[in-house]
């Protein structure tokens, strides 16, 4: 599934699909026959990194960067298990901001870019 999801020409609509694929699968309890994870946070952090390389494409003509930091921080969604304090998330997020020349369409992780 991640290989379908990281196409590079992967567009909304089909990510939209997809997402909705899963849903409905998981709901029919077939999701592991249908070759998907067991994890909706996981599923929900891979669709986040691929429509953020699809966002990146489209604004990439205006000089957009479009980057996600998502971070699996001990908050009430992660129920406090995540492996990091929240600020420490925060400042995840605000490093490709504070970058003179950005990236875009990355997942920074760690305070760097990161293979997803």
């Amino acid at each position: 599934m991640q290989r379908r999801v990281e196409n590079e020409s992967l567009t909304k609509n089909q990510l939209f699909s997809l997402v909705e694929k899963f849903q409905l699968d998981v709901l029919n309890d077939r999701h592991r026959q249908e070759g998907w994870g067991n994890s909706n946070y996981g599923f929900s952090k891979l669709a986040l990194i691929a429509m953020t390389k699809i966002w990146a494409r489209e604004e990439a003509m205006y000089g957009i960067a479009v980057n996600c930091c998502p971070g699996y921080c001990a908050t009430d969604m992660s129920s406090q298990r995540g492996s990091r304090h929240p600020s420490d998330g925060a400042k995840n997020a605000v490093i490709p901001a504070l970058m003179d020349s950005p990236p875009t369409g990355q997942y920074f992780s760690d305070y760097a870019i990161s293979r997803w």
